[in-house]
């Protein structure tokens, strides 16, 4: 299975996009979790862990350069130009890849009270891609002196479109469904582009700029594991994990 989303085109002036942001809240959440890379919550008991590398063996596709000229104060934030790299490789390392466990995770596992945090900083979105638990907040904040907006697409959640016109604005949603790498899009700014995954569980997390991911407090057991990238097809592994004891699952793309 493919999860493919082509950069959009810039197709709008700004002030044609304002009336397409919903309503926000300006009361500041409780602080939120920007940490990508480890999950957050423990289970009870005796636990291991899974570590691993993602890797990337393809031709990595340059750039893409993008025009900010459509708004003067993304512009004046990127004077030398801002490019797009959607296939991000260090050292053979693939980073914003998405791990979880797919099957093998048994129980319930409450959403943690601490959200986790969408940025819109640089007329980007950080981090780049997310991961959070079914119910967990996701706290959106404008970190920019422009206008911005989230606008997820995913398939079996609610849609939403948020517009945030003025710098520290914040608002908070969430998922109640699982579903992986929806994609995220600000219509203000097409280039802008992010991906939030919602699982029913703790066990993933997001790899970093070297291809390497942690997943932390995982019961022993038996488990598959997948990673989903924006423009690659899924892979998957098997994970044996005793506790005290780090299991390793490398996971690679041909490309």
């Amino acid at each position: 299975m493919s999860r493919r989303t082509p950069l959009a085109v810039l197709t709008a002036a700004l002030p044609l996009v304002v009336a397409c942001g919903g309503s926000e809240t300006k009361t500041p959440p409780p602080a939120a979790s920007t940490a990508p890379v480890t999950t957050a919550a423990a289970p009870s008991g005796a636990t291991g862990s899974i570590t691993g590398k993602v890797t990337y063996a393809g031709a990595v596709p340059p750039a893409e350069k993008v025009k900010t000229s459509a708004d003067p104060k993304c512009a004046a934030m990127h004077k030398d130009g801002l490019e797009k790299q959607t296939i991000m490789v260090k050292d053979g390392g693939l980073a914003h890849a998405f791990v979880y466990l797919k099957s093998g995770v048994s129980g319930s596992y409450p959403a943690p009270a601490t959200p986790v945090l969408l940025d819109q900083e640089g007329c980007m979105y950080h981090p780049h891609v997310i991961g959070v638990q079914v119910g967990q907040d996701i706290t959106i904040r404008n970190s920019d002196d422009t206008l911005h907006n989230i606008h997820p697409r995913p398939t079996v959640n609610a849609e939403f479109n948020i517009g945030q016109a003025r710098k520290g604005m914040e608002a908070t949603r969430k998922f109640d469904k699982e579903e992986v790498m929806i994609p995220v899009g600000c219509d203000v700014h097409p280039w802008m582009r992010s991906y939030i995954s919602v699982v029913s569980h703790p066990f993933f997390a997001v790899t970093g700029e070297d291809g390497s991911y942690e997943i932390k407090n995982v019961p022993p057991g038996e488990y598959e594991v997948e990673v989903y990238h924006e423009k690659l097809k899924t892979q998957t592994g098997k994970a044996s994990v005793k506790a005290g004891e780090p299991a390793k699952v490398d996971l690679a793309f041909a490309g």
